[in-house]
Formats: structure tokens, sequence, C-alpha cells
């Protein structure tokens, strides 16, 4: 696992060490600069604890270096030795996960701050609900939410339910993977609303806050610390707790947004999950999910696959190469970056989605988005393979063909084509495999929405932040090694195929 980015640079070492350094480690030279401290913590702290870190340096003399996700991937890195010596959590349900598994010290676990859940709406959105008793009977058409497994999810669904609304909202929500995932959603106008933190709202310009979910009916967000059972600084991690209860690092939270801790919150808790069942996930329907965006992927690739593997195979012409750069990209790009670029595209925000959008067309956060994120990624896999087949077919059958009189575009039909079919099934094969591991894309572009958009690949991926998953996730990683195994076989099979017919054909 690659290192935590740093807080703070490692302090220099200085002849005057801080009292509380000294004692900290009162057997420690004066001339030794202590080693940082490692705190994994929830992504919604991100901006705020450097800068208490900043403070406990001055006062400790020791720098502190973070790792900041979502609690539902962090507790389980440090559970498999992730080196972390504190461990911050934004709900109590993942700390005694980790504390019943022997990942932090039970004795050490305390509060440390508080947040509060909002509700927000693109800045300048007409109309928008004004207490969560009327969400359910607003107009809204998408609201966005951390994932189920995220703890902001969760209250997220506490809230909904403490209103009355889920039962009426649920078919219209739309997961992220943390919190900041769904504001940018929201801020993007991907999402008409959606249920974030108060601090992560106020630090984004391109949202408005229409309400908050205040009262002892509704759930607070709070965070507990603990040192880790595997650290080997537990006097600096004890410290380090000690000061984020104190009142430097209270003021430090609340000019954040922060606040009160804890210990103080008097909102409802949020009902752990069922420790044993898979969070409500059905492995199956992910498979399903999978074979059909793939199958689609592949028939909506195979003709543009077919026409520019020809093209690029038989013609040259101006700009070939240029052509060849921009179909091959999508291979070379980060998923992410394909999926960021189809959204921006294809948005609603933008020309040609919000035309598509009032077409009934819309493309976001729906099965035709899955399926275009998967062809758009495999398709440079599709046209490979099917340019080096055209590539093999000898032209001399083609040229006989015309010197005849038959027109080209019918000495295709009957004679390039037949001849490099099973090269062009090996390429739709390897783009079905392709398709059905792609994952970054399809995130970005059809978010993650159980038994709509949830391909194996983002299955899984929820069911590593879930404590109770672990089966399911076994079921869909043999069920996914098994179907890509199943479609480079065939692939194999059929470029063998292609193979001895080009011999036999040269042959004659």
């Amino acid at each position: 696992m690659g290192q935590p980015p740093s807080a703070e640079g490692t302090p220099k070492a200085s002849p005057a060490v801080p009292t509380a350094q000294a004692e900290l480690w009162p057997g420690r030279a004066p001339e030794q600069t202590p080693e940082a401290l490692v705190v994994f913590a929830a992504s919604s702290l991100q901006d705020v604890l450097p800068l208490v870190a900043r403070a406990w340096q001055a006062e400790a003399g020791v720098s502190v270096r973070f790792s900041f996700d979502a609690t539902s991937r962090l507790a389980p890195q440090i559970l498999r030795g992730a080196p972390a010596d504190v461990f911050i959590s934004a709900d109590d349900v993942w700390m005694r996960w980790l504390e019943e598994r022997g990942g932090v010290d039970g004795t050490s676990i305390r509060p440390v701050t508080a947040n509060q859940l909002v509700f927000v709406v693109p800045r300048g959105a007409s109309n928008p609900p004004e207490d969560p008793g009327s969400i359910a009977r607003s107009d809204l058409a998408r609201i966005a939410l951390a994932g189920e497994n995220v703890p902001a999810g969760r209250y997220a669904r506490a809230a909904l339910e403490s209103a009355g609304a889920w039962g009426t909202l649920e078919p219209l929500v739309i997961r992220g993977g943390t919190v900041r995932a769904t504001l940018e959603w929201v801020a993007r106008g991907e999402a008409d609303g959606g249920i974030v933190y108060r601090t992560d709202a106020l630090a984004e310009d391109r949202v408005s806050i229409a309400f908050a979910f205040e009262g002892g009916d509704y759930p607070t967000p709070t965070y507990s610390g603990a040192v880790t059972t595997r650290t080997e600084r537990r006097e600096a991690a004890d410290a380090f707790l000690g000061f984020m209860s104190g009142p430097e690092a209270a003021a430090l939270f609340s000019a954040s947004g922060f606040g009160p801790d804890g210990d103080g919150a008097t909102g409802a808790q949020v009902p752990p999950p069922a420790l044993d069942a898979a969070s409500g996930l059905d492995p199956w329907s992910a498979v399903r999910l999978s074979l059909i965006v793939a199958f689609a992927a592949v028939l909506l690739g195979l003709v543009p696959a077919v026409a520019l593997g020809w093209v690029l195979a038989r013609r040259d012409f101006p700009g070939k190469s240029f052509v060849s750069m921009i179909v091959m990209a999508p291979l070379v790009v980060p998923p992410v970056v394909t999926g960021f670029l189809l959204l921006s595209v294809l948005g609603r925000e933008s020309a040609l989605g919000g035309l598509l959008a009032s077409l009934g067309l819309a493309i976001p956060f729906t099965l035709l988005g899955a399926t275009l994120a998967a062809l758009v990624v495999g398709f440079p896999l599709y046209v490979m393979a099917i340019r080096a087949v055209f590539d093999t077919v000898d032209q001399r059958f083609e040229e006989v063909s015309w010197t005849l009189g038959v027109p080209k575009a019918p000495t295709f039909r009957r004679i390039s084509l037949p001849l490099a079919l099973p090269g062009i099934a090996a390429g739709a094969v390897l783009a079905f495999a392709r398709a059905l591991g792609e994952f970054g894309a399809t995130v970005v572009l059809a978010g993650n929405m159980e038994g709509e958009t949830r391909t194996i690949a983002l299955a899984v991926y929820s069911l590593l932040e879930s404590p109770s998953g672990q089966g399911a996730t076994w079921t869909l990683v043999i069920a996914s090694v098994m179907l890509s195994l199943l479609a480079l076989l065939g692939f194999e099979r059929l470029s063998r195929w292609q193979r001895r017919r080009m011999e036999d054909h040269h042959g004659r």
C-alpha cells in the first residue's frame, strides 16, 4: 500500500524540544525528531484535520500524515495491516466492526466531533423543497446519496425514513461513492438534489442548502477516533486523540462548520446495517446487468467497429493516423477520465445531453449510460482486432470479383466479410470481455444504482465496503472470473479458426 499523503512535512530537528514532546517521549534525546503519526480519517475531514495537525505539531513537535477515504474503505484497510496509528471514523458502526476484529483498541475510542445532514440543490434551482416533509411532494427527478455502506449514505437514508419519504424517493436515488462525489453530481446539475454533510455543502459554491435535518428525529453524524492495535507509537496516538478533544481543536472544528462533539449530540442514532446480510445487494442482479451491458455494447459497436476496422486496414487517407489515435485513445486514457469526458458531453448541462434529455433519451445514470461507457472503453479492442483481420484477408479475391464486374459493396458482403467473419467474432468476444470488467467510466457516467446500472465490478466495489459482504463478494468474483475466462477462451478459438482459414485460402 502506498504511503498516505503528508499533511505537513517532517519538522527539522531543533535544539529546543517543546514541553509536550518531552512529556511524550521522556527517554528521547532532545536532538531526535519523533516519527510522523499516521492517521486514517474519513474523507469529509480532509479540509479541517490538516489544520488540527498543524496545531498539534506546533504543540507536540510531532508531524502527522493522513490517508483520507470513505470510512468503509479505511476500516478494511486497517484490518488488512495498513500502517495506521489512529483511525477516525464517520460513524460508530465501522468503529465497532473494527474493534470486534481487533483492529482498534476499544478502550481508546472517544468522540471527536459532529456534523449535520443538509439537503442541497444546484444553485439557482427553482422551487426547492423547504423542509424534510416536502421532499416527497416535490418534483425532483433524481436525488443523490452517498453509497449505502458509506456512513453518509446510511445517515441520509435514516433521515429520509424519519421524514417518511424513503418509500417514495427510493426509485429516484442515485448513489455516489463518497459525499464529495454525491455533492459533485448535484453541483453539475446531474441530480436535482442530494443529502450531504453541512461542511461539504459550505465548501461548494455551486450548490445551495435548501434545509437542514434538525431535531431529535434525525440522525446526527458523529466522528469517533481510536488507536489501532498495531501502532508502535501508542503514547503519541493517545496524545493526538486527546488533543482533538481539547479546546484548541474544538475551535478549529467549529470554524470549519463541525460540532458539537459526538458526546453532546442529541440527534437520533443511525441503526446499524444487519451484519448477517450483504446490505440487501443481489449479486445475480449484477451478473445479469453485466451480461446485458456487455452484449448491448458489442451489438451497438458491431457496425462502426467493422467499418472503422476495414477503413483503417484498406485505405490510406489524410488524417488516418489522427483517426487511429482517437479510436485507440480510450485504451490508454484512464477510464475515470473517459467517464468524466462522457459525462461532460452527455450530461444534462451540456448542449448535446440537454437535447437528448428533451427527446426522452437521457444517458447519465441509466442502463444506456452503462452500455455506452462499456462500449467506448472496449471499442479500441474491437476495432484493433477487426483491423488485424482485414489485414490478413487476401485482397486478390476482391480484385477478381471487381474484374468480373461485381461492385465493391456486394464484393465486400459476399467475399471480404465472410472471410473475415471468424476474426470479427473474435473481436466481438474480446470487446465483450472488456465490457464485463468495466468500472471507472461506468461509475462516473452511470452511477452505482442497484438493479439498473450496478454491474459486477460496481457490485464488488460496493460489497468491499460492506461489513457483511464477503460471501456475496466471492460469488461475484467467481462469476466474473469464469465469464472472463470463457470469453478469452472463445477469443482464442475464434482467432485460431481465422488463422487456419487464411492459411487454407493462401495455400490454394
